[in-house]
């Protein structure tokens, strides 16, 4: 009888290391490459700034200070763009990493509106791996093969966290980067552990001038969908996240319907599974099972429909928007 087939052992060990402090310019644009060698857990960016407030403003906004950076991409081989995603969306949005169960601080707000300088702070994190996974390591990113492996900040104006006011930087304003990173070792045979999964993130944003009770967000088909993470904006203020401007959220295709819920208890489950979010935040999260620990083979398959869509009741008005966040996977083929 012949012996059983036993997998090789692989073993790993993880290194965290800075990268680069990159300065932010007032309306500019940061591109920084990342190392090529590893297997990426997560990227970790983090603002650190003075905002010198010379003409008192109005209010500080809500999720201050994360709209000094409106965007962040990471981009392999100068075309595969693997995350673009508001600063909020991989900050005070950071649902899958227990950052909000566990009441972690990701934002150092302005302390006021008058006449002074604050210093400010926000932190961000992009997980390549399924952080709230049964096995976070399946999607680790391999950058060993990679000719090119960058990634790219677009910078806001010092003035963008409050509401009106005239407001300039002090000194000290940089978006450090670094990261976490496994280094897999070969087992005996000579084999190595391998990702079954890549994330991808992008995002987009619609306006609604006028209420509609079935309005359509597409959706990208082709791949694995985990999760849509909306924030709804500009009830009374532009650029302020609100929740009286939802009513419903579903997601679906065809006749496929995987999230139908009122917005309010959208919100209500989203606090029983991760904590309290941002007001205006909404997570349609298909794979969630409270504190449990999600699985891959849950995901959202659309590889084989033309139409996923965010269906959605909302209260149009001059200052309403609502962004998607969508966290997609595509699964490795074998063989």
């Amino acid at each position: 009888m012949a012996a059983p087939q036993t997998r090789p052992s692989h073993r790993q060990y993880r290194i965290q290391r800075k990268v680069a402090s990159i300065p932010i310019v007032p309306g500019g644009f940061g591109l920084q490459d990342l190392p090529r060698s590893y297997d990426y857990e997560a990227v970790f960016y983090r603002i650190t700034a003075q905002l010198a407030v010379t003409v008192a403003a109005t209010s500080v906004r809500a999720e201050a200070p994360v709209q000094l950076v409106p965007r962040v991409e990471i981009v392999s081989d100068g075309k595969n763009t693997l995350l673009s995603s508001p600063f909020w969306g991989i900050s005070l949005a950071k649902y899958d990493r227990d950052l909000l169960a566990a009441g972690a601080r990701v934002t150092t707000p302005p302390t006021a509106a008058t006449v002074a300088t604050y210093q400010v702070e926000a932190i961000g994190v992009h997980d390549f791996m399924t952080a709230d996974g049964t096995r976070p390591k399946d999607s680790n990113f391999r950058t060993s093969a990679l000719s090119m492996f960058q990634t790219r900040l677009t910078f806001g104006q010092p003035g963008d966290p409050f509401v009106g006011g005239t407001v300039g930087f002090g000194t000290g304003n940089n978006v450090d980067v670094f990261t976490a990173e496994v280094v897999e070792l070969p087992a005996s045979d000579g084999s190595y552990a391998m990702p079954i999964a890549l994330k991808k993130v992008s995002f987009f944003t619609q306006t609604f001038a006028a209420s509609n009770a079935n309005a359509e967000m597409r959706l990208p088909a082709g791949n694995l969908i985990k999760a849509v993470v909306l924030r709804a904006d500009g009830s009374v203020t532009a650029g302020e996240p609100s929740v009286t401007v939802l009513n419903n959220v579903k997601l679906q295709s065809g006749v496929d319907v995987r999230l139908d819920l009122a917005a309010a208890n959208l919100r209500a489950k989203n606090n029983a599974d991760y904590g309290q979010l941002t007001a205006g935040y909404y997570v349609g999260d298909l794979t969630s099972k409270g504190t449990g620990r999600i699985n891959l083979s849950d995901l959202w398959d659309v590889t084989g429909q033309a139409e996923p869509k965010v269906v959605i009741d909302i209260v149009g008005g001059a200052n309403v928007t609502l962004t998607a966040v969508v966290h997609e996977y595509i699964l490795a083929r074998r063989g």
